[in-house]
C-alpha cells in the first residue's frame, strides 16, 4: 500500500530528517470490514432450500414408480453388471490366447504379455515395438549361439617352424592316401 504524502501537511517544505519522522509517526486508518453476513446467509439459506427440493422431487419420483418398474430399474442394472463382467472375461481370453501365440514364437514371458495385451486393444504400433524387441532379442541369441559352436583354441603350445614342416608332408600324404604323421 502506498502512503499519500499528500495527506501530511508540509511534507515537501520539510527535511530529509523531518520527512522520515513524519512518515515513521503516520498512521493509515484501514477501511471498514464490508459487512458481507446478509448475502451469507442469503446463499446458504438458498442453497438449503434447493437441496431439499430436490430431495422432495427424487422421492415424489420414487413414489410414483410402480413396482414393475422398480423391479425393470433393477434387472437393468443387473444385466450392465452381467455385461461388463462378460467383456472383461472376454477380453481375458482374448489376451490369453494371444498370450499363448507369443510364447510359442519364443517371445519371454514379459514381452508376451505386453504383446498379447496390445494385440487385444489394437495398439499397432505397441505391437511393432514389441515385435522389434523380440527381434533384436532373437538377433543376439543368434549371435551368441554361433560364438558357441565356434571351435576353442587349444591349450597347447604355439606352433613352430617344424609343426609347419609336418602339416606340409600330411596334406601330400592325405593325396597321395597314406596316413598322416604325428
Amino acid at each position: 500500500m502506498k502512503i499519500d504524502a499528500n495527506a501530511i501537511e508540509g511534507f515537501d517544505a520539510m527535511s530529509d530528517e523531518e520527512k522520515v519522522k513524519a512518515l515513521l509517526g503516520f498512521e493509515i486508518e484501514a477501511p471498514a470490514p464490508k459487512d458481507n453476513n446478509d448475502e451469507v446467509t442469503k446463499l446458504k439459506t438458498a442453497l438449503s432450500k434447493a437441496n431439499s427440493e430436490a430431495a422432495d422431487w427424487k422421492r415424489q419420483l420414487r413414489e410414483k414408480q410402480t413396482e414393475q418398474e422398480r423391479a425393470e430399474a433393477e434387472r437393468a442394472e443387473r444385466d450392465k453388471e452381467r455385461d461388463e463382467l462378460i467383456a472383461t472375461l472376454q477380453r481375458k481370453e482374448t489376451v490369453s490366447g494371444y498370450l499363448a501365440n507369443c510364447l510359442s514364437l519364443g517371445y519371454d514371458k514379459d514381452l508376451a504379455t505386453e504383446a498379447a495385451n496390445a494385440m487385444a486393444d489394437g495398439d499397432a504400433a505397441k505391437i511393432f515395438e514389441c515385435q522389434q524387441k523380440f527381434l533384436e532379442a532373437k538377433t543376439k541369441e543368434l549371435e551368441a549361439a554361433a560364438l558357441n559352436k565356434q571351435p576353442g583354441l587349444t591349450a597347447g603350445a604355439p606352433p613352430t617352424a617344424k609343426d609347419a614342416e609336418i602339416n606340409e608332408e600330411n596334406k601330400y600324404r592325405r593325396w597321395a592316401g597314406l596316413p598322416p604323421l604325428k
